[in-house]
């Protein structure tokens, strides 16, 4: 049992790794799995199948269950979400735990257990052939925990755009801007702008299955102030050649003027041209609908901006292009790309209001 207790952490976490140096004298070596898998009693029993952990050599050390609470709920519906196993003869950890879409396994072994080592390496295989998916791009979420900032992974689908029918014309240029600037290694600022449906967000997913060995790393709105945490830049020290993305920037990059004295703004200007740039070479892309008249325009200088484009609704050319290879109409005036996509439907509600014929 004092074993046990000096396995928690300061906040009252049970700590594997804390466990295994206090059981084992040793420190852990550790091989982990992780993909999405929904809970059933099914897939829980494939994966305890497959790991086979005997008794002879494994003890359980503690099993969480997942139940519910309503009265009419059914005892075969209760199920374990989480296991614990110790090593008998070995040192060896194995944490099994299956979210309600998620299973996490970690492997805690003594390095110098080569054959040990060697059965985790294969079991690992086994898993990731049986439970793992395709590979596919993925982009990172910032997320903030008890010990800093970190993030969650987050997949996504390979998206190739097609510049001539989805983009006006001198969209091409940025692009190719764009693209050069995300190998290189320097830091600076991206600015995308324009309405809703105008193909800001399908651009930037565009980018993430191009170049997926580079972090793309989104920052939601209600972590925005914390661009101005000191933790947050060694954070970044983590993630050089990293891509920020602040969708709805709005209220980070206007100007400081019109804002509080701690402007995020200032935190964008040292990422992109300050002390940090040259080493970190992190790039910031912000997408917004606001006005440039708006915008802090420290952000606007030569040097630091790599790109800025307005997206718009396609010309009339290319909105009839478009509509003609969906065979979907007629339009007379210029659309976006997702009113156009969405042209039939649309055109029930506001037929009295434009002129839109088939």
């Amino acid at each position: 049992m004092s074993e046990l207790l000096k396995a928690f952490d300061a906040y009252g976490d049970f700590q594997s790794d804390l466990y295994f140096t206090v059981k084992y004298d040793a420190f852990g070596s550790g091989v982990e799995f992780e993909t999405p898998l929904k809970r059933t009693k099914e897939n829980t029993k494939a994966v305890l199948d497959l790991l086979n952990l005997s008794r002879d050599d494994y003890r359980l050390v503690y099993k969480d269950w997942a139940t519910k609470d309503d009265r009419n709920a059914k005892i075969e519906e209760d199920i374990p979400y989480s296991y614990f196993y110790s090593g008998i003869n070995r040192k060896v950890m194995i944490s099994i735990k299956h979210w309600d879409e998620n299973l996490n396994i970690e492997f805690l072994y003594d390095v110098e257990d080569e054959e040990l080592e060697a059965w985790i390496i294969e079991k690992n295989d086994q898993l990731r052939k049986k439970f793992g998916l395709s590979k596919s791009p993925t982009f990172e979420v910032l997320t903030k925990k008890k010990n800093g900032f970190a993030t969650q992974e987050v997949r996504t689908d390979k998206i190739a755009i097609d510049l001539e029918q989805h983009y006006n014309e001198d969209f091409k240029d940025i692009y190719h801007q764009v693209d050069r600037a995300i190998t290189a290694k320097k830091s600076g600022l991206i600015l995308l702008y324009g309405k809703s449906g105008t193909g800001k967000t399908t651009y930037i997913k565009s980018l993430i299955g191009k170049y997926e060995k580079i972090d793309f790393i989104f920052i939601q709105n209600e972590f925005v102030r914390s661009l101005l945490d000191p933790d947050f830049i060694s954070f970044l020290l983590r993630k050089r050649n990293a891509v920020l993305v602040i969708e709805d920037a709005e209220k980070v990059i206007t100007s400081r003027e019109q804002g509080s004295r701690e402007s995020v703004v200032s935190t964008i200007l040292q990422l992109t041209d300050g002390l940090f740039s040259d080493y970190l070479n992190i790039k910031v892309i912000c997408t917004f609908n606001t006005s440039l008249a708006k915008i802090d325009t420290a952000l606007l200088r030569k040097g630091r901006m790599i790109a800025m484009y307005e997206f718009d609704k396609l010309s009339l050319e290319k909105t009839n292009f478009l509509l003609e290879n969906l065979k979907a109409g007629i339009s007379y005036e210029p659309l976006s790309v997702a009113d156009i996509y969405n042209f039939k439907e649309r055109s029930y509600s506001e037929s009295k209001k434009r002129k839109i014929g088939f």
